[in-house]
């Protein structure tokens, strides 16, 4: 598939998400708890950020980070706003990153938040002002990233 059919083929998925009411992807990740899904919306200022898709095209990436074998195109420089990645054999991430989509939001109160989930990525540091981590929602990813 070349990177035009994938674009075709995520278009819907990617402006969703960006049109997606963040309240009720709280909805979901929060179990229907009441209390959670105010915790996240307001507490964690909890906002979309991006939608991250897997390819093994060659593009023109941004960032190759070694040490976890994948090189990226910032979602910043996508003029679709799409995080691209390519990994690499023995990169350590499960079947959900490397194969399908994810989608990443923004939260404040990083640490508490992801006490309350199951990480399926553990919390890294890929930019010095950053965290991230991954859990795993009905097959596909979600990134939460610090504010």
């Amino acid at each position: 598939m070349n990177r035009r059919e994938m674009l075709a083929a995520t278009a819907a998925f990617g402006a969703g998400m960006v049109l997606a009411d963040v309240s009720k992807a709280a909805d979901a990740l929060s179990g229907q708890d009441p209390e959670l899904k105010k915790w996240l919306l307001k507490e964690c200022q909890m906002e979309f950020n991006h939608v991250g898709i897997p390819t093994d095209q060659d593009l023109e990436w941004d960032t190759y980070l070694e040490a976890i074998k994948v090189h990226i195109m910032e979602y910043e420089n996508d003029p679709f706003g799409i995080e691209w990645m390519k990994f690499e054999e023995g990169a350590p991430f499960p079947e959900c990153i490397c194969r399908r989509p994810h989608v990443a939001f923004k939260i404040a109160n990083f640490d508490e938040v992801i006490k309350r989930f199951k990480l399926i990525v553990p919390v890294s540091q890929p930019r010095p002002w950053m965290k991230t981590c991954f859990i795993e929602h009905k097959g596909i990813g979600i990134e939460f990233i610090s504010k």
